[in-house]
């Protein structure tokens, strides 16, 4: 599917399901991940046939439908019966659709299986009522019949067996069974799927597997040197801690005898060295860590030392649990054991002497660096980021008034991997250019970082983020990069989003436009003090604010004058064009100007005055915030 291909990008990762098929969670995967959505899909499931002709709906052709993230997903599979996952084909003229997994799945059309029937059987491709002859349970769809005696079966009915001798569970017989005992878990001990109308049982260990598993049992041994320098032996039903992980939630372990090693079938194959979001430098597996207390710096919680963990050779008292580093958000799913490291420096800057130093982007002219009181008064706005020079360290050119940076934007790093993404940046200019941020959905002037596909574009502000991120309107906690499926509510402004950073240890939510709000701003309405970012206050006292005189939730973020007790909204502060340089041009194509006239102007988007305190022009338009502006330029 090409359309998946240019706005997903290629992605590895252990413990995501596959939003096409809805497996994975236990495995490494290569895939496609929707770099905007979060949604991801295997390869396999990427790449699917947009139409397929398949034998249980031969009369029409099946399309391929893929739901968007805030569309939810009704129905069920007319095979499996399981739900419908985010991709999944359907017909247009009937009410059908199949899942990826069935739609790939070989169908057989006739079965001789002389142990249960002494005839042929035909698939009956219809959804029609039957009983069948072996669990005489009644079902509603695709019967295996026989055209002369007029029984009909369920296809796993008519080829199982009364009794199994199985692989896995040598010690006894398994018994067919179309009853899940009330003394079971209901699943399957193997793979952990639901049992479903058949399976197989020993009453005596209460040990079950369904027909798929009894079909392809697990090999009973395994040579993997990454995993174990001896051969592994497969030993089910057994509660044991997974030595490469430490984890005992899966009682069918892989060991070696000789060194009472035990492992997962997952764990067979973890990736050796890898490079996650939380830490700056590469990380390794350690078959177990040096005698002591670890705490998991992804969760937080205990790390048994004695068995397998990731740790930094560069910083001694870093660890973290193998399946908190390779999760989904964390791991960018790449092996990096046969990958040299890249040690290119990535600084922005060379110094000549000390306080004097060449940024690449303004190579032609040294720059001095300076305090904030030696902008002389004047409103200068800093090239990188385009906010205002207040009392901040700032380089200066010694030769031009055009480029002055702030110090911490002239560190920036010219190439780094970005933590929202997680794919490689590359730092350049563009000062005279619109461009929307694909983390906080702002438009924006200034410096960006551009990944290496041109795919994504982020400002400065949310290219410089990193985690853990620690922000002073939650100090306690770090906060971290959250993917979630469904709309999250901001604690401190109110709106959705579906990328925020989120606090693993409470409920705190803080969406991308409001983690990047100034701590410090000057305004009109107070000329003499500078107002600063309050991160809400629990108050029985009606607050208001001052320039749309309409009342001020004050467990919001909002901004303050400690001096005089101004109160504005954070929207009626900027506006929703904070990051785009006032003024311009006049031939420009667009300009952002103070809303300072006497009669508030209509915006062309809604036709309503302009209440924000900047306003931007657009070709022939005026438009007052930002899903004005989108609209717009959709047209």
């Amino acid at each position: 599917m090409e359309i998946l291909k240019k706005i997903y990008s290629l992605y590895s990762t252990r413990g995501h399901k596959c939003d096409g098929c809805n497996l994975g969670e236990d495995c490494y995967s290569d895939g496609y991940r929707c770099i905007r959505s979060g949604l991801f899909f295997h390869k396999e499931c990427a790449t699917s046939n947009q139409d397929v002709c398949n034998a249980y709906h031969p009369q029409h052709m099946l399309k391929i439908k893929v739901v968007s993230n805030f569309e939810d997903v009704h129905g069920e599979c007319k095979i499996c019966r399981g739900n419908l996952p985010k991709m999944y084909y359907y017909c247009s003229i009937c009410d059908f659709a199949i899942d990826l997994i069935c739609a790939r799945k070989e169908v057989v059309k006739n079965i001789d299986v002389p142990n249960t029937h002494k005839h042929r059987l035909s698939l009956v491709p219809k959804m029609i009522m039957f009983s069948c002859h072996i669990c005489q349970l009644v079902d509603d769809r695709f019967p295996y019949a026989c055209d002369i005696c007029g029984f009909n079966f369920h296809k796993d009915c008519a080829e199982s067996t009364p009794e199994l001798s199985y692989s896995c569970h040598p010690k006894h017989h398994l018994k067919r069974l179309t009853r899940v005992p009330s003394y079971t878990n209901g699943k399957c001990c193997l793979c952990k799927s639901k049992l479903h109308i058949l399976f197989y049982h020993c009453s005596i260990c209460n040990f079950s597997v369904d027909v798929e598993c009894a079909k392809n049992p697990p090999p009973l041994t395994l040579d993997h040197p990454k995993a174990h320098e001896h051969q592994l032996t497969l030993l089910p039903q057994r509660i044991f801690v997974c030595n490469a992980c430490g984890m005992d939630d899966d009682p069918n372990p892989y060991i070696c005898l000789q060194c009472n090693f035990m492992v997962h079938r997952n764990c067979i194959d973890i990736p050796h060295i890898i490079k996650i979001s939380r830490h700056v430098h590469r990380i390794s597996y350690n078959d177990c860590l040096e005698a002591g207390d670890w705490k998991c710096e992804v969760c937080l919680k205990e790390i048994n030392w004695t068995c397998g963990a990731y740790s930094c050779s560069k910083c001694p008292d870093f660890a973290i649990h193998v399946r908190c580093a390779t999760r989904f958000g964390i791991w960018d799913g790449i092996e990096l054991e046969s990958i040299l490291e890249d040690t290119t420096n990535s600084k922005a800057y060379e110094v000549i002497e000390e306080g004097v130093i060449k940024h690449f982007i303004h190579k032609n002219h040294t720059l001095k660096l300076k305090e904030g009181s030696d902008a002389n008064g004047k409103s200068r706005r800093c090239t990188a980021c385009t906010y205002p020079i207040f009392s901040t360290l700032f380089y200066d050119c010694t030769v031009c008034d055009y480029f002055i940076i702030h110090q911490k934007c002239a560190d920036l790093p010219k190439k780094k991997i970005d933590s929202f993404y997680k794919m490689s940046m590359t730092l350049v200019s563009n000062s005279n250019e619109l461009n929307l941020c694909d983390a906080c959905q702002n438009y924006f002037e200034g410096f960006m970082y551009i990944s290496d596909n041109g795919i994504i574009n982020l400002d400065v502000r949310c290219g410089s983020i990193s985690e853990p991120f620690v922000h002073e309107g939650h100090p306690h906690h770090s906060l971290y990069i959250n993917y979630s499926k469904k709309d999250k509510l901001c604690n401190a402004c109110g709106d959705k989003a579906c990328m925020v950073f989120s606090c693993e240890e409470c409920d705190f939510v803080l969406d991308v436009k409001c983690s990047i709000l100034p701590k410090m701003v000057k305004h009109k309405n107070d000329k003499d003090h500078f107002l600063t970012l309050c991160y809400g206050e629990k108050t029985r006292e009606q607050y208001w604010c001052e320039v749309c005189e309409e009342d001020l939730n004050p467990e919001k973020w909002f901004y303050s004058c400690d001096h005089c007790g101004v109160t504005l909204h954070i929207k009626c502060t900027f506006g929703d064009f904070i990051w785009i340089n006032p003024g311009g041009e006049a031939e420009s194509i667009y300009m952002v100007i103070p809303n300072n006239y006497t009669s508030r102007p209509v915006c062309n988007g809604c036709d309503s005055r302009c209440q924000y305190p900047f306003i931007l022009k657009y070709k022939k338009y005026i438009l007052c915030s930002l899903p004005c502006f989108k609209s717009v330029v959709g047209r």
